[in-house]
């Protein structure tokens, strides 16, 4: 492929659009391509030839740079059946949740792309399995968040100009020669691409040890300071108990000192599809670790009460 065709079909024959709609368009349209180009290792830059008329054409040049290795030209030769099944293509409307699970997921979808793409450059290859291949590919590239934050963004843009009727993809050679048929998204189905909220769901961690670098010894809305996991966090403290002992003497704090506690990140997507913690919250904390002691606060006492009541309870029930 050397061109890709974006054309804005417009009611009435019209032959303008908003440049603020289109330009704020392009530039999530542009971000879908780089991110593609990212995640299948590929160095390709883009450029826009002039328009034609017929509603609105645009044609993105793709061209491939120095860094792009000479063993992935099949994966080259189908990059616009790609760039055209990911902005076509409806897949999820949803974008996932942060998590290990999630991230596991995502180390699982890089590899199986990478593996796609070996065998996709396979000399041996049938041209029916390469297109299964290539059919593969766009699906698990579509499903990626980036792609679906960045296309949601894509047709919300477009939805602002009412004179967008539908619009079309094309890959075409050097010389506007059609590679494959158009692809086309009307505009009545522009929403199902719209993410409706991007929410990230907050990673909670039941039981964490926090190493305390800075407590915050009066009742200001000043955040803790201390170490999780071997990385720096400032946080804010959740515990009305915990902090009245603080503030009474009741627990002092020496180098060294750590806490038992519920840790939550809460995370947001930003504008460039990046997923970040904006806050982190601690709550339930059970106890203060000073090198070999163990102080046990209120709440750490009940857990440990409601835990021998349990098994006295079972094992009333066992002898029965």
């Amino acid at each position: 492929m050397e061109k890709f065709e974006i054309h804005y079909y417009l009611k009435n024959d019209f032959h303008s659009m908003d440049a603020f709609v289109k330009n704020k368009a392009e530039a999530e349209l542009l971000n879908v391509f780089k991110e593609i180009s990212d995640i299948l290792e590929l160095d390709l830059s883009f450029e826009i030839e002039a328009l034609k008329q017929g509603g609105i054409k645009e044609f993105i040049r793709v061209l491939k740079k120095g860094k792009t290795r000479k063993q992935f030209l099949r994966i080259l030769a189908a990059i616009g059946i790609i760039f055209s099944g990911v902005v076509t293509n409806v897949i999820s409307d949803k974008v996932n949740k942060d998590s290990e699970f999630e991230k596991l997921k995502k180390e699982e979808t890089m590899l199986h792309i990478k593996k796609l793409k070996q065998e996709l450059e396979d000399k041996s290859l049938t041209e029916g399995k390469a297109t299964i291949i290539v059919k593969n590919l766009t699906i698990l590239i579509s499903n990626t968040d980036k792609i679906k934050f960045h296309k949601s963004k894509f047709y919300s843009s477009l939805l602002n100009e009412p004179k967008i009727e539908k619009i079309s993809t094309t890959e075409l050679d050097n010389n506007y020669k059609p590679l494959s048929k158009e692809k086309v998204v009307y505009r009545t189905d522009f929403n199902k691409y719209v993410l409706d909220k991007v929410k990230v769901e907050s990673e909670y961690i039941e039981s964490a040890n926090i190493l305390i670098v800075s407590p915050v010894l009066n009742n200001g809305k000043m955040k803790w300071k201390g170490y999780y996991d071997s990385k720096p966090i400032s946080f804010n403290l959740h515990d009305s108990d915990f902090r009245n002992s603080v503030l009474n003497r009741e627990i002092s704090f020496r180098n060294g000192t750590s806490i038992k506690c519920s840790l939550k990140f809460e995370k947001e997507m930003d504008n460039d599809g990046n997923i970040k913690i904006t806050e982190v919250n601690v709550s339930n904390i059970l106890n203060v670790v000073e090198g070999n002691n163990t102080i046990f606060t209120k709440k750490g006492k009940k857990v440990i009460e409601d835990k021998k009541q349990l098994i006295i309870n079972f094992r009333q029930k066992d002898n029965n």
